[in-house]
């Protein structure tokens, strides 16, 4: 749709964008081309999936290092902007040849991304090869080193069970926030694993930017990291999967079952407390399954505008990227009225870059 002018009904209301030769949005009168008429429909600049990994589809394919990595980046992107999700924030890989292969896809074949490099844990604390082993009193060294420029991100384990000792945190709040300052003098951010007790009030007081899982983040956690503006991606999904896995009875299914629990509890607090409660896949649902876990949201406690908030607007402020702006890639997804979540599961048209993606308006 290069050179033509959008009539857009978006929630904010009705407005015109122009596509410029480069696939990004401009004003109506910079571009020549017919006007297309989208009014009947819905209009945003694509869904957000805040935890993915786009390196694997599942966590039993990260744990297999002979894995076609550039494949699987390829057509979990493809899956991704078919789903209209426009922005990706990657949370990590076991490889970082895994980023450049990430970054090397053509952008209009792949939503706008934020980018963490490898997983950093300590001795024993995580799955094996899936994470880069450290000397936590090394911690500032690495994040020194870390990654390339296109990385955003650090994706540190904050913890991880330990036979006979249940879960056990991998680093201390001290080491985490020499993490989150080298991070921070670098123009980085921090994003941290965390499903154990403990851990999570840590990181908030170390300063970590977005608190991944956080099972058990407590009511003066949620109160810190929202006055921060800080970001929340419970990935419900996923830990409703490995509940399941471990079994109810079983004293991880108990730990992840109590951290659930506590989810429902804090949740819609969080948002009233300025958290940016996020949605993200994490390796449990399908690439391009986000609205899934938006509807899991609802289910512990969220308003559905909430919950949709999570998949499009918090998440857009928080990483920087606000879609539908002069000068931005022209993003796009429209959906039918009234643009529900029901609605947002099903796609009409999703640009990328100014170019069709998926075209089912009839």
């Amino acid at each position: 749709m290069h050179g033509r002018v959008l009539r857009l009904a978006t929630p904010d209301g009705a407005r015109s964008l122009g596509i410029d030769a480069e696939g990004r949005w401009a004003a109506p009168g910079s571009v020549n081309g017919d006007t297309v008429d989208l009014t009947e429909w819905v209009a945003i600049a694509g869904l957000v999936d805040a935890h993915a990994h786009l390196g694997a589809g599942t966590i039993s394919e990260m744990r297999d290092p002979t894995r076609p990595r550039a494949d699987h980046v390829a057509r979990h992107a493809a899956e991704q902007l078919a789903a209209g999700v426009t922005l990706v924030a990657d949370k990590g890989t076991d490889d970082v040849e895994t980023v450049a292969m990430t970054m090397a896809v053509d952008p209009v074949d792949r939503p706008e991304m934020e980018v963490a490099g490898i997983l950093l844990t300590t001795e024993g604390g995580y799955y094996p090869g899936v994470a880069t082993e450290i000397d936590p009193a090394r911690i500032g060294e690495w994040v020194d080193e870390y990654g390339t420029d296109a990385v955003g991100w650090v994706k540190l384990v904050g913890d991880w069970p330990r036979r006979g000792l249940g879960a056990v945190s991998n680093f201390t709040e001290i080491e985490l926030a020499v993490a989150v300052d080298h991070a921070h003098r670098r123009g980085r951010r921090v994003a941290i694993h965390t499903a154990a007790p403990e851990t999570p009030s840590r990181a908030v007081r170390a300063g970590v930017d977005s608190i991944e899982h956080g099972l058990f983040l407590t009511e003066d956690d949620v109160a810190m990291l929202g006055e921060r503006g800080g970001a929340w991606v419970p990935t419900i999904a996923a830990m409703e999967e490995l509940g399941a896995a471990l079994g109810p009875d079983s004293s991880g299914g108990r730990l992840i079952a109590e951290g659930l629990a506590n989810v429902r509890r804090l949740v819609a607090p969080a948002v009233d407390a300025g958290v940016r409660v996020m949605a993200g896949t994490d390796l449990t649902l399908p690439h391009g399954a986000v609205v899934a876990e938006a509807q899991r949201l609802v289910g512990y406690g969220l308003t559905e505008p909430q919950a949709i908030e999570a998949l499009i607007t918090a998440p857009r402020h928080f990483f920087g990227h606000p879609g539908l702006t002069l000068g931005g890639p022209a993003d796009l997804l429209v959906v039918d009225p009234p643009g529900g979540l029901t609605e947002l599961a099903r796609p009409r048209l999703v640009l990328r870059c100014g170019r069709i993606v998926i075209d089912a308006r009839r």
